[in-house]
């Protein structure tokens, strides 16, 4: 990458040349290194308060909440009804993501090793993706309106295809859900299988399935894991589709939410609750550690050339094909049900909804307020992200803070959301920070601060080192260096941690559920309420203007790193940082 507007090696070795060392400069530079240690330092101590303050504390308070020390009662978490929702949350979950993994590897084969049309196979991409955009409980919304007795394919076929509450439904929403991400991480790596040995296997004689297993089962086996393990978390987290769909099948997210929101709250019984929702992440995170030795490395992937094999070809056709048409089928309704009168007995087209959307001033406050929501996440946890990648990534070695802050950066996302959720609620419920939209902001940035962290520590960990120590001899300061040399060479992945904080603080449900107001509900927040009252057309209403953000922040997020920084980023201070060079 290149070294934005900064002196070339030649001319600082020219200018060591006709210059001699000035001692009071050299002190001054130490001068220099003290506060940037200090600075660096301070930093460092800084984030590690931000997570001592807004995960370890929370978490603390959950444990003092579920078991008191003076009197307090002796719960049985452990009833019939936790073990029916646990036992339902674990089954569904691990079906689901069975049958998410063995179709994202499917779609995932389709797109690497077969000749079918890369545009035809890139819009099929897009449109696997597209379920991303929308929160989980219009997952179960649009399921409802879609197979349900008076739903669209229900009224086409003239019967109810399935019964969408229960079973059916919740495999339905879960697959949706945990499809993309899964395919995502299976198709990248997919990408860099050293495809030479399939040319070994068949000079080797190898059948297909052996070939199969030894050429791509075998290079995959973390990946796979590790796309099971992220899709079981995320389903077995999930409210949204439980909460649509579920009916009077009880789920560990719905049980935790009737302790905290119910008709007779139990905030003992629901923190016991939050405890045994850790039980899945404490395993994920032992299983993802013991994966970490199976990595399995290329020294240069390399293309290969594919048979031509016709049948092989129509099949995942047909396979993409009927993944996508699903996906549209499903989420056809999203843009048919508002644009009717009355669905489904008056199927005038209309504006009506529109308008009256409009002039609902709570409908429009949620929108204000769910934007406002994400654009404060995304700023801020991208400072936070990539500064805390910035103390973990660009030293030698470690202090001791920064081994701490990375530990605990590696496993947020591992705790579920609405155990953050409860324990802000627990902790903040007689602070200021109650019933504020930054008490929102904080524990989306906490909740999926993870993968921003890592996305950005990956980028700067690829960067040379000895920059910094370059800006110091020139007499620039940390923040300095930061601001003219790192962030323009890492300006891609800052902006895939923007916008992969903001789409997600849009979407989420489960780590805001228990933290909204009347003055800071959010879109997620206000679909389970319209629920109750059964305005479906609203529902529809706040989707569809959510999906359009998202699209448009999307589109505006490709534009930008098609552009270039601006010149104040790389030559500001250009011509400071020359003449002091000169003193």
């Amino acid at each position: 990458m290149p070294f934005c507007g900064r002196i070339h090696r030649q001319s600082i070795s020219d200018q060591a040349t006709e210059h001699p060392t000035d001692f009071s400069s050299v002190h001054e530079a130490g001068g220099y290194m003290s506060r940037f240690f200090s600075l660096k330092r301070f930093s460092s101590w800084l984030v590690l308060g931000f997570f001592i303050l807004f995960l370890a504390w929370p978490l603390v308070q959950i444990v003092l909440t579920a078991f008191p020390e003076v009197g307090g009662k002796n719960i049985d978490v452990f009833s019939p009804k936790w073990r029916a929702s646990f036992s339902n949350s674990l089954s569904y979950s691990l079906i689901a993501t069975s049958c998410s993994t063995l179709l994202g590897f499917l779609l995932a084969y389709g797109n690497n090793f077969t000749q079918i049309n890369r545009k035809f196979l890139k819009l099929n991409e897009s449109i696997l993706h597209f379920p991303m955009l929308l929160p989980t409980i219009t997952y179960g919304f649009v399921l409802i309106y879609a197979f349900g007795s008076q739903g669209l394919w229900s009224k086409i076929f003239k019967q109810e295809l399935f019964p969408i509450y229960g079973s059916i439904g919740i495999l339905l929403g879960f697959i949706i859900y945990t499809l993309p991400p899964i395919f995502i991480l299976i198709n990248n790596s997919m990408k860099y299988i050293d495809t030479q040995l399939f040319i070994v296997s068949r000079l080797m004689g190898d059948a297909w399935h052996r070939s199969l297993v030894k050429t791509i089962l075998t290079p995959l086996a973390r990946v796979l894991a590790v796309a099971f393990l992220q899709g079981f978390f995320m389903s077995f987290t999930d409210f949204g589709i439980p909460s649509a769909v579920g009916g009077q099948t009880p789920f560990i997210t719905t049980l935790l939410y009737e302790g905290f929101m119910g008709t007779i709250p139990n905030f003992q019984f629901g923190s016991l609750v939050a405890l045994t929702m850790l039980l899945p992440s404490i395993v994920s995170i032992l299983i993802l550690n013991h994966l970490q030795k199976k990595v399995v490395r290329y020294k240069k992937p390399r293309p290969i050339v594919l048979k031509k094999n016709p049948v092989r070809d129509w099949l995942f056709r047909l396979l993409f094909l009927s993944v996508s048409l699903f996906i549209l089928g499903v989420f056809a309704v999203l843009l048919i049900i508002p644009m009717v009168t009355n669905w489904p007995y008056e199927l005038q087209p209309t504006f009506t909804n529109f308008a009256r959307f409009i002039q609902d001033d709570s409908l429009v406050s949620t929108l204000r307020n769910s934007l406002m929501m994400a654009l404060l996440t995304a700023l801020v946890g991208t400072v936070i992200a990539y500064f805390a990648a910035i103390l973990t990534s660009r030293e030698r070695n470690l202090y001791k803070v920064n081994q701490v802050i990375d530990s605990i950066a590696t496993i947020t996302n591992s705790i579920p959301g609405m155990v953050l959720g409860v324990a802000f609620l627990l902790l903040f419920s007689d602070t200021p920070l109650h019933n504020t939209l930054l008490i929102l902001v904080i524990v989306t940035v906490i909740h999926y601060f993870s993968t921003p962290y890592q996305m950005a520590k990956e980028a700067l960990q690829k960067m040379n080192l000895n920059w910094e120590n370059t800006a110091k001899l020139m007499g620039d300061s940390w923040i300095k260096t930061v601001w003219r040399i790192l962030i323009p060479n890492s300006k891609i992945t800052i902006i895939d941690i923007f916008s992969y904080y903001f789409f997600n603080s849009m979407v989420t449900i489960s780590a805001v559920i228990f933290l909204t107001s009347a003055n800071t509900m959010v879109i997620t927040a206000k679909l389970k309420e319209l629920q109750h009252f059964g305005r479906f057309n609203d529902i529809f209403m706040l989707s569809l203007f959510l999906l359009v953000i998202n699209l448009s922040v999307q589109g505006l997020m490709q534009l930008a790193k098609q552009t270039t920084l601006p010149s104040f980023l790389t030559n500001l201070g250009k011509k400071h940082s020359i003449e002091k060079k000169h003193v």
